[in-house]
């Protein structure tokens, strides 16, 4: 039991690092800016060519600005921003434009089949294109070329920070149908996920889980605090490796709400192992008797507590590409994202009510979907197929990601008999640390069974980089102290 409720629920990330380092310095002349500050389109209708920076300045969009419509073929009547899309308009909305592409050819069959039979509503906007960190991406350009990959094991060596593949390179590969040359080109693109894209630390501020039952609502809520350090691949202005290289990333989390769970908590190690065969370690506090256990750290296909959401979901697809048995590139295409969630998602002005969660339409059935104020926005992504080990519950997870940095907005869970049990819809928007970090971060997650007709939906008011964390703060002496 407190297996299952308590062991890691953090990203998997299992690479071989390298030595200490520092970055160069990098310009960060926006450090000033907002929290949720994004790079803003030029009256809507065409992208920000601002991306990637400058340099590095691998983007795509570096020769000026083009008319949005040279990002799709679709040039007949447009639909509007803030256009509601529903069940009762969408055979009418479907074969007008809007950025250039066809309504209905950005909307996924899970999106539709939800929309149509389900009263899932897309508010949409414009898109925005999505400034990363100068850090971030001067890591990336810096250490690519030292970042090796194994076809025979899948594995990596050599990565210190950033991304591990260019995305930029990855696309070079694909034709015009999405179909890449490279037959490893899913592992790569699902090693890119795995490398931490949100600087140093972070803190998962106020993370909720709320049990919704899709006839009844809202039944209950659990709060739980957590922060998480990485050793290697950090991004603060500092050295990005810390220790021995043998460990990634510490974990705590501790839950705070209820009564009956209060004190519960988790202390977990990662390490670099990049053939995902060494397990996490984990450390449980048991309020029972006063003292933290130690536990299997091989739990990454178990749920999280009561939740409907594996460990392996966290972050839609957490695991890293040795784990399962293959990843494969389905191509690329358009889709309907959020990646321009609310800057609150938790309101603790009203705890206990549906109102705590802004995010979240808990008064409307089936009481698990993005609130309708919540904006929807054409995204380029990636589509990933994974085939799970045997002892996985699932057959297959399919996950739609961005092209251009890695954050997953939508995904598909498949029985053993092959067919389709969870949906996975991510709320994501850009966080900027007390450092001036620039992080897309994800802010609400929801995890729909849809055999159970059951969601367990999380929410945090995430933060990166907070200041003065050191790793003495992530440790299991202090689990201790928080959970006593």
């Amino acid at each position: 039991m407190y297996k299952k409720l308590l062991t890691t629920s953090v990203v998997s990330v299992s690479l071989l690092l390298g030595a200490h380092a520092t970055l160069a310095a990098v310009d960060k002349s926006d450090k000033d800016k907002p929290p949720g500050y994004v790079a803003k389109t030029s009256d809507g209708t065409a992208p920000n060519t601002t991306y990637y920076g400058d340099p590095p300045g691998a983007g795509r969009w570096t020769d000026g600005p083009a008319p949005i419509e040279a990002l799709g073929g679709c040039t007949g009547e447009k639909m509007a921003a803030g256009t509601v899309i529903k069940a009762d308009n969408l055979d009418a909305l479907k074969d007008l434009c809007f950025e250039g592409k066809s309504v209905g050819s950005m909307i996924t069959d899970n999106v539709e089949w939800m929309i149509r039979e389900k009263a899932l509503m897309i508010n949409t906007r414009h898109s925005e294109f999505i400034e990363m960190d100068p850090l971030y991406m001067q890591a990336t350009q810096d250490g690519k070329a030292n970042v090796t990959f194994d076809p025979a094991t899948r594995e990596v060596q050599g990565w210190k920070a950033g991304m591990l593949f260019d995305p930029q390179d990855l696309l070079k590969d694909m034709d015009a149908d999405g179909k890449s040359s490279d037959p490893h080109a899913g592992d790569k693109w699902i090693w890119n996920l795995r490398a931490p894209t949100y600087g140093a630390t972070m803190d998962l501020r106020h993370i909720s889980w709320v049990f919704l039952d899709a006839h009844k609502g809202m039944e209950r809520i659990q709060r739980w605090w957590a922060r998480r350090y990485y050793m290697e691949g950090r991004l603060d202005g500092g050295p990005i490796s810390e220790g021995d290289g043998t460990i990634l990333q510490k974990t705590v989390l501790v839950a705070i709400y209820p009564q009956d769970i209060k004190g519960i908590g988790i202390f977990s190690i990662r390490y670099n192992d990049p053939s995902a065969k060494t397990p996490d370690d984990v450390w449980a506090y048991l309020k029972s008797v006063r003292r933290a256990r130690r536990l299997s750290g091989n739990a990454w296909m178990d749920p999280i507590g009561g939740t409907v959401q594996l460990y392996d979901d966290w972050d839609i697809w957490d695991a890293v590409p040795t784990k399962y048995k293959d990843v494969t590139l389905l191509g690329k295409r358009w889709i309907w994202a959020i990646a321009h969630a609310p800057l609150i998602t938790v309101d603790l002005a009203f705890k206990n009510t549906i109102k705590e969660f802004p995010a979240v339409d808990m008064d409307t059935p089936p009481h698990f979907f993005p609130n309708e104020q919540v904006q929807w926005e054409p995204r380029e992504v990636v589509v990933l197929e994974g085939t799970p080990p045997d002892e996985h519950p699932y057959s297959k997870k399919i996950v739609y990601m961005e092209v251009d940095y890695p954050r997953p907005y939508l995904g598909e869970a498949y029985d053993k008999n092959g067919k389709f049990w969870k949906s996975f819809i991510f709320q994501n928007r850009v966080d900027w640390g007390d450092d001036g970090y620039a992080a897309p971060i994800p802010v609400v997650g929801h995890i729909i069974d849809w055999k159970a007709e059951f969601s367990t939906t999380w929410s945090s008011n995430m933060k990166a980089n907070p200041a003065g964390v050191e790793e003495q703060d992530v440790s299991l002496k202090q689990l201790i102290k928080l959970a006593r």
